[in-house]
């Protein structure tokens, strides 16, 4: 018996400064799981159980004196509805498409409270961060990704916008009385063969007001030499194969108000270039009745370049029911109405798509979700 405490002692002196190593250490995490049922305008699909961006990661620091810090990232995206690709991929442009850790964001970099952050690695754009808080309905059927930052069908074309992107370099600025930047440079894939070398990149800059009840926000980004027959949800990448001639850019603005208990939300979109062009605009509105919040959302787009009939309209309203501070239960109705020759699909990442042309698609779902 002596003997084994013994070596539990010893155990501990050794294994202290390991445990002193990573008491910065934290695990956290979403599970966001529905019940959809949808209509494509053919055949009402059975219920499925879908998985709602559910996703794990583990992040750190190191105080390295003098106020700089190294930090660290990892996180992943999680199936939770046995399906072996996780949502969309995770939107990657220039990394793979599986569940191992990378496919969301994924970094190390330096910190100082005075100067800001500065990471490599796999990254969600400034583009796509600038509004994403505006969106009620992020991760369901009622997404407003369904047309912001796309282009109809999903994002089947390497100009898709509201990325994460691989091969990133970002920085984000403190906070500046309510104000900050944050801008990416993104780099094509490495080309194995010489000849041919990777000219694929991309940049993003935005910059967000926030304070007390008023968010305001702006953001551009700009893609070069990128491919239009490219996938940049399955993985296929926009950056990777640098045999791109296409060069498109976007911009786009939002603000939110908070009155009481009342949140009103807008953005607008405008996307240019070799790939496509259209326009889209959002707005929204929500109210909280104790532990019960009510929204609704509009979102459409216009003509995808200028061709008779390629936009779209997407209403969601819903209510969410906080159990806790970490528990929610979500009840969403979306439809998206399509013009008639618009391809525009129901959900984020081209959940639930059209059955022919210009048919509408509607759906309700009702789901969990627990973050930790």
């Amino acid at each position: 018996m002596q003997k084994k405490l013994i070596a539990l002692a010893v155990a501990s002196v050794f294994a202290a400064p390991a445990f002193a190593a990573t008491s910065n250490v934290d695990v956290y995490g979403s599970i966001n799981v529905s019940l959809d049922n949808i209509d494509n305008g053919a055949v009402r699909s059975n219920s499925m159980v879908t998985n709602n961006n559910s996703f794990l990661g583990v992040k750190g620091s190191e105080d390295l004196g003098g106020g700089l810090s190294a930090v660290w990232q990892l996180e992943t995206n999680v199936s939770f509805d046995g399906n072996g690709k996780s949502v969309a991929a995770g939107k990657n442009l220039g990394t793979g498409g599986s569940n191992l850790f990378g496919t969301r964001n994924t970094y190390v970099g330096l910190s100082s409270k005075s100067i800001g952050t500065v990471v490599a690695g796999v990254h969600d754009t400034p583009y796509k961060m600038a509004t994403g808080k505006l969106d009620l309905f992020v991760g369901t059927i009622g997404d407003y990704n369904t047309i912001f930052g796309s282009a109809g069908g999903g994002c089947g074309n390497s100009s898709c916008f509201d990325l994460r992107t691989g091969n990133t370099i970002a920085y984000l600025s403190p906070n500046f009385g309510g104000f900050d930047v944050k801008a990416a440079y993104v780099m094509g894939e490495g080309n194995k063969v010489p000849a041919t070398p990777n000219r694929s990149s991309a940049y993003s800059l935005s910059g967000t007001y926030a304070n007390g009840p008023l968010f305001v926000t702006a953001a551009y980004e700009k893609h070069t030499n990128v491919n239009a027959d490219s996938n940049c949800n399955t993985g296929a990448t926009c950056l990777t194969t640098g045999t791109g001639t296409n060069d498109d850019h976007a911009w786009k603005i939002g603000a939110g108000f908070n009155v009481g208990d009342l949140g009103l939300g807008a953005a607008y979109e405008k996307i240019g270039g070799d790939s496509f062009k259209r326009t889209a605009w959002m707005a929204n509105a929500s109210y909280k009745l104790g532990s019960i919040k009510l929204k609704a959302q509009y979102t459409t787009a216009g003509k995808v370049n200028s061709a008779a009939d390629t936009g779209a309209d997407q209403w969601a309203v819903g209510a969410d029911y906080s159990m806790s501070k970490r528990t929610t239960i979500q009840a969403t109705y979306a439809k998206l109405n399509n013009d008639a020759a618009g391809t525009w699909v129901l959900g984020q990442g081209a959940t639930y798509k059209q059955s022919t042309t210009g048919a509408d698609v509607d759906g309700f779902s009702i789901g969990i979700k627990h973050t930790f």
